[in-house]
């Protein structure tokens, strides 16, 4: 196990070091204040002819790459002839493909030790004189220095309440994660998605069908039929039960145990899929699935050939990690197993999905029950033609329409959600 590993996976050591990442941040943001002045106010409609556009979020963590998606699209719908590149990295670049990106230019965290890299990327940024630079999401001390060093002509960023830190700052509440791209959609005066966006192309689908294939008995052809990718369904619905996380998000181990235990109890096909922090567990898991006639363990795979197999299931079981935002971006429903209270924030919100609190295995049984699997396509019909599916500026609030949706939705397949008790 490497350095990095071991600080991920061991609370005392990720707590020193993301304190000591804080302190740094502050002092280099305090520096950096200090050395480059104050942007003056501009507002977007004085913006000139836009042709070359960056979008910065340099995070490597899956949801809160994916998370961004949203905006690729608001920029795009104001500025269609525009040149949008992206600046992601290189553990997050493939989440972006098949999104209307010109070109995405990537961080590696190879760069903490050899910062010579950093100065080389921003070297290449400043050559292609972009027009707008913008800042996706705030807090990134990366993604502000790029923002303000690569020499575009108008910068752009969430206000921020100490200083002025952008040319094009924009305000409004974001009081669940996926609202983040909907102040700039608002600046922009364009719709703007509510939830990431993530597309398979019809390979990657195939691949996924394959793999099931070979991981779960099939079902016979005459009872399937092509989906709208074309693809043909090889196996009967099942469950996705996604062991990772976090540190503190994560799950006792032996609380898996009991919730696979649960699914098999209950004749629910299931298929296990584990993050590359608990691949030591494999042997482990593949021992207890040993003689089961509904779980499998699905091998390791490359980031987009897992999310084809998660858009392959009924539901996503996960606790608040990536891939519960991966299977929010293919509309997925997902029930989050929710550790702590932070993940309120986190954790998808469409009528098909459920959050649990802290649930039993008995708890989490109940949630997928109550998720009819039969129906997913009509269920995921009615999500994508309700007022929740985007947000346009001045035609209420989101929330209100997501309220709505959900209770129609309720009414008709029976789905509920259980939310976090206090």
């Amino acid at each position: 196990m490497s350095l990095a590993q071991r600080i991920r996976t061991n609370t005392i050591l990720k707590t020193l070091a993301q304190s000591a990442e804080k302190r740094l941040k502050r002092r280099l943001t305090s520096l950096l204040w200090r050395l480059l002045r104050a942007p003056e106010a501009t507002a977007i409609d004085e913006l000139g002819d836009v042709r070359r556009i960056l979008l910065i979020r340099p995070n490597y963590r899956i949801g809160n790459a994916l998370i961004s998606t949203p905006a690729i699209d608001a920029f795009r719908s104001r500025f269609p002839d525009a040149r949008l590149d992206l600046l992601a990295t290189d553990k997050t670049r493939g989440l972006f493909d098949h999104l209307p990106v010109d070109h995405c230019h990537t961080m590696t965290r190879r760069a903490i030790l050899r910062p010579w890299l950093l100065v080389t990327l921003l070297a290449r940024l400043r050559r292609e004189r972009y027009d707008l630079a913008v800042q996706l999401v705030p807090g990134s001390l990366t993604g502000a220095i790029c923002t303000r060093l690569i020499g575009a002509q108008t910068t752009m960023g969430r206000a921020k309440p100490e200083q002025r830190w952008f040319d094009i700052e924009v305000e409004g509440a974001t009081p669940h994660a996926y609202d983040a791209p909907r102040p700039f959609a608002h600046a922009l005066g364009v719709a703007c998605r509510n939830r990431p966006r993530l597309h398979l192309s019809h390979d990657e689908q195939a691949r996924a069908e394959a793999t099931l294939a070979h991981c779960l008995p099939a079902v016979e052809p005459a009872s399937v039929k092509p989906d709208t990718a074309g693809v043909t369904p090889t196996c009967e619905p099942f469950v996705a039960v996604f062991i990772g996380g976090h540190l503190d998000k994560r799950l006792p181990w032996a609380q898996w145990f009991d919730i696979l235990n649960a699914l098999e109890a209950a004749n629910q096909r299931h298929l296990v899929c584990l993050g590359p922090e608990e691949a030591d567990l494999a042997p482990t898991i593949s021992h207890h699935l040993e003689g089961s006639r509904f779980g499998a363990l699905c091998p390791p795979q490359p980031l987009r050939d897992f999310a084809a197999l998660v858009a392959r299931s009924g539901v996503l079981i996960s606790p608040d990690s990536g891939p519960l935002h991966l299977a929010a971006a293919l509309e997925v429903p997902t029930i989050a197993l929710m550790q702590v209270k932070k993940s309120q924030k986190f954790v998808p919100r469409e009528p098909h999905d459920q959050a649990l609190w802290r649930p039993t295995a008995e708890e989490v049984v109940q949630a997928v029950t109550r998720l009819d699997l039969f129906r997913r396509t009509y269920i995921k019909a009615v999500v994508t033609a309700s007022p929740s599916a985007v947000w346009r500026p001045m035609t209420g609030t989101p929330r209100d329409s997501a309220m709505a949706s959900k209770r129609r939705l309720g009414s008709m397949s029976g789905l509920t959600r259980r939310t976090a008790r206090a």
